[in-house]
């Protein structure tokens, strides 16, 4: 039997006057593993700033880890569909293209629903529509634009390659993941927009290290005029720079995600650049449902589908202040700077790190 892991947050309620009213009860089914098995901590964080959020907030938060399996992904669904006491919102990401049968077990609860990260694919909403419509409770689709991240990744290395035109690889994660296939696009619109260099190729792999490493090496000997190699995330960079520099390659090498390891890297000469800040998709997501449980719909402020561009990208100049502002800073992140209630202004959210950054 799979051992389940949560992670709860409870909302003291300071910040919102509603004191004699319970929490709300958001579950987050997270598709990550809640310990470091070499695919990197992204998932991790992902809950840390949601509660984070949430302690910000009022929220209730509990965090399910379905370990990558998205088998084990359905079960807690279900399971959280059955419950005697429906949570007040779930929050679950379309790993493996599983959203639309957990969506449909959530269909028969009072539970309002709310997709991050991997939205569904057009094929899928064939099947079940859009927001709001057949599904009623499913209330949104929270993602980041990641064509427009990994351009600027790319973007990054090829300034960084200067004179050189690109010849560039890449290594994106599963193809049953829409950001891979997403990361990857970015890139090659990029290319196509430069009017310089070409994709020699793309490889998938499986998010972890140890196989980016494998297919690197393999990519390095197939195309050796290859000066920039890419990846879809820090781990798989990392393990893509130990091949290239086991073959003592002139390439450079960008990662996604901004982790820690990659920063370190990155200061000591290694990666040469990471974008990232994919981690805030979940804290943005309870800025969401804190103000639309407030009567404050987001749908009203940017629709229902909403496709965030807040990416960072990282490099040696930046590196050190990116680390203190969101790894080593000495006081708590507080998100209610992005909450519509708490701070009313017009037109659409805005999420971006410049508040958090300048808190620090």
């Amino acid at each position: 039997m799979r051992r389940r892991h949560a992670l709860f947050a409870p909302g003291l309620c300071w910040g919102i006057a509603r004191a004699a009213t319970k929490a709300p009860r958001v579950v987050f089914l997270n598709p990550g593993e809640p310990v470091e098995r070499g695919k990197g901590p992204q998932w991790r964080m992902a809950s840390h700033f949601m509660a984070a959020a949430a302690r910000s907030l009022g929220l209730e938060l509990e965090v399910l880890y379905a370990e990558r399996d998205h088998l084990l992904m359905l079960q807690q669904a279900d399971e959280v569909s059955r419950r005697a006491t429906a949570p007040d919102y779930v929050v679950m990401v379309n790993e493996k293209l599983a959203g639309p049968q957990m969506l449909k077990a959530f269909a028969r609860t009072p539970a309002k629903v709310l997709m991050i990260h991997n939205g569904l694919t057009p094929e899928q909403r064939q099947e079940v529509g859009n927001e709001r419509e057949q599904l009623r409770n499913w209330i949104g689709t929270v993602t980041t634009d990641e064509v427009r991240a990994q351009y600027r990744l790319m973007e990054e290395l090829a300034r960084q390659l200067g004179e050189r035109v690109p010849q560039v690889v890449g290594i994106t994660g599963d193809r049953a993941t829409p950001v891979s296939l997403e990361r990857a696009q970015g890139v090659s619109d990029f290319i196509a927009r430069s009017g310089r260099g070409q994709v020699v190729q793309t490889a998938f792999s499986d998010w972890s290290g140890s196989d980016a490493e494998n297919k690197a090496a393999v990519l390095l000997s197939r195309h050796p005029q290859v000066n920039v190699m890419w990846a879809a995330n820090d781990s798989m960079a990392l393990g893509a720079l130990r091949a290239v520099r086991a073959r003592q390659a002139p390439v450079l090498v960008g990662g996604t995600g901004a982790w820690p390891d990659a920063l370190a890297s990155i200061n000591e000469g290694g990666l040469a650049t990471s974008v990232g800040s994919h981690f805030f998709i979940g804290a943005w997501a309870m800025v969401l449902l804190h103000d639309y449980h407030q009567g404050l719909d987001f749908a009203q402020h940017g629709g229902p589908v909403q496709k965030l561009d807040y990416m960072v990208v990282v490099n040696r100049d930046n590196a050190r202040q990116y680390e203190r502002a969101v790894y080593k800073r000495d006081t708590a992140f507080d998100f209610r700077v992005y909450s519509k209630v708490l701070h009313p202004r017009p037109g659409p959210y805005r999420f971006d790190l410049a508040p958090l950054v300048r808190s620090a």
